[in-house]
């Protein structure tokens, strides 16, 4: 056999025969050794190979003596064995693979078989500051005929995004983690990235007084090399201090502001210094404004500057009426009038207001009459009657009136009565009017008068008496006959002089006639003090009172 082939392996005999007959040899065995060939590659399981699921590859070939197979993925060898298993194939695995078989007469490479892996894969920026916008995508290795509902998992908890991409605005240290994103109609599945969150922290104390000093610390995320210079900001404006530590010296409420630091192109996010404090510039509004009057309502309202915020107490006088940051008085009265203040206090302290006045204005009140002098008043003397009254402003205009007329006999807080009767005022401001209750002015006669007319009657009757003893007596010494019989007479009749003389024996019809004999002149001066019918009606008046008393 010329240019044997591995065709021509097998086994061999020989038959050896004549006309007598004929015999087999034994069998001889040809082994035609020849290098491999017919190399190829097959794929297990056929079809889309979807990122996360296993593939097979098996290499088959002739060749003898039996082969060894090497896998190789591009120029690299991957695997040894007649199959290379891939568990969770990702999309680093796709690429071209060829499987090289050899004996020791040669080797052959199979053709390359590709291997396109569909997969998801979540892209993440390569360096993530705090504060940044950071979007993540979730990028397919195909084009989707559809538009399919993604969801996205973060350490392994579902997020709200349903579309490929998930928006971080800003991202902070929290969105640190692990990210994968799916397509379960697909049932596809994007393995895990880390998404590595740079930061700059700014630390403060947690609780700051006012006074207090008070350092300010620029933490990092990231372990850093070198001493770089750190920029410190306040309200966005640069400060002084260039390392990573601020110090505020005994701290004040100015500098409860906002503060940031930077490094290595890196800014923390801002962080507000909170510093507490008592109560500062605590004062008081009144609303509405202007003037105040009675019946209307006045709301107080009390403001002050202190951290934590405060609490706040009314004060009238030295009398607590109220809390709350407004204190409001429905109908005010004049009662209300007066210095209120405000108490704020927090748990760093308490602050008063200054004063405030509140002035209620009011139309008159409690209007009365006062006289003088008082009590009874003898006829011809003056007496004075007074207006008093509670108003405010002040009363402006008092007007005098007599009952039973209806015109003013007066005006001013005081009135001098001309006569007797009763008079009230009417007080007037502003704000209205109010009108006193009507006193009397009464006359009588005083003690001067009585003892004029006592004295002036006492005469009189003396000299009636005087007048009947002397006719009497001249009676008697004209005529002696008429002193006999006078002699005569009973001793037990008394004459006529003691008969007059004896009240007891003389009758007031006696009396009366005797006094109406001689004094019946009607001009007569006493006669006329005695009359009735020749007074004054004031003494009238007088008299009449007198009596009551």
């Amino acid at each position: 056999m010329k240019n044997i082939s591995f065709v021509d392996s097998g086994e061999y005999r020989c038959r050896s025969s004549n006309e007598h007959g004929e015999k087999l040899s034994e069998a001889l065995t040809l082994n035609v050794l020849y290098p491999p060939k017919s190399v190829s590659v097959s794929i297990s399981p056929s079809g889309v190979i979807l990122e996360g699921s296993s593939v097979t590859l098996t290499c088959s070939s002739d060749g003898n003596p039996p082969v060894e197979y090497n896998w190789i993925k591009g120029t690299s060898s991957v695997g040894k064995g007649k199959t290379y298993t891939k568990k969770k194939i990702s999309s680093v695995d796709s690429g071209e693979y060829k499987c090289r078989s050899s004996n020791e007469h040669g080797e052959k490479l199979s053709e390359a078989l590709t291997l396109n892996v569909l997969y998801l894969q979540v892209e993440v920026p390569e360096r993530v500051i705090e504060g940044d916008e950071v979007t993540l995508t979730c990028k397919t290795s195909f084009s989707l005929s559809d538009r399919p509902t993604f969801t996205w998992y973060r350490n392994g908890h579902p997020l709200s995004s349903n579309t490929d991409q998930l928006h971080l605005q800003p991202v902070s240290r929290e969105d640190a983690g692990s990210y994968d994103c799916a397509v379960w109609s697909k049932n596809l599945y994007s393995p895990e990235v880390t998404l590595n969150v740079r930061y700059l922290q700014v630390e403060v104390p947690e609780r700051v007084i006012e006074g207090d000093e008070v350092t300010l610390t620029c933490k990092t995320s990231f372990s850093l090399s070198d001493r770089p210079t750190f920029t410190w900001y306040r309200n966005g404006h640069p400060l002084s201090s260039s390392t990573d530590q601020l110090h505020l010296q005994l701290v004040s409420r100015e500098d409860a502001d906002r503060y940031r630091c930077a490094v290595l192109g890196l800014r923390s996010p801002e962080v507000t210094l909170n510093v507490r404090y008592g109560p500062k510039s605590v004062s008081v509004s009144i609303s509405p404004s202007g003037e105040i009057v009675e019946g209307r309502s006045v709301t107080l309202t009390c403001s002050s500057d202190a951290n934590p915020p405060v609490e706040y107490n009314w004060i009238k006088g030295t009398s607590s009426v109220g809390k709350g940051e407004t204190y409001t008085m429905m109908e005010i009265s004049s009662v209300d009038s007066g210095e209120y203040k405000c108490r704020s206090s927090n748990e760093h302290g308490e602050k008063l207001s200054e004063a405030l006045t509140l002035n209620v204005l009011y139309p008159p009140k409690s209007v009365s009459v006062s006289i003088s002098p008082s009590g009874e008043t003898a006829e011809g003397s003056s007496v004075n009657l007074t207006c008093s009254s509670d108003a405010n402003p002040p009363v402006q205009n008092y007007t005098w009136f007599k009952e039973g007329g209806s015109s003013p006999v007066g005006s001013g807080h005081s009135y001098r009565a001309p006569q007797r009767g009763s008079y009230y005022c009417e007080a007037q401001n502003e704000h209205g009017s109010q009108k006193s209750a009507a006193v009397t002015v009464k006359g009588v006669w005083n003690s001067a008068l009585y003892a004029v007319i006592g004295v002036t009657a006492g005469c009189g009757c003396l000299s009636i008496i005087i007048a009947v003893f002397c006719v009497r007596r001249k009676r008697r010494g004209s005529s002696a006959d008429d002193k006999n019989q006078t002699q005569n007479v009973d001793p037990n009749a008394k004459d006529d002089t003691n008969t007059a003389l004896d009240p007891v024996s003389r009758t007031s019809d006696d009396v009366y006639n005797t006094l109406a004999t001689v004094h019946s002149s009607p001009s007569d001066d006493l006669y006329s003090a005695l009359d009735p019918q020749s007074r004054s009606p004031e003494y009238g008046t007088l008299a009449t009172v007198r009596n009551k008393h």
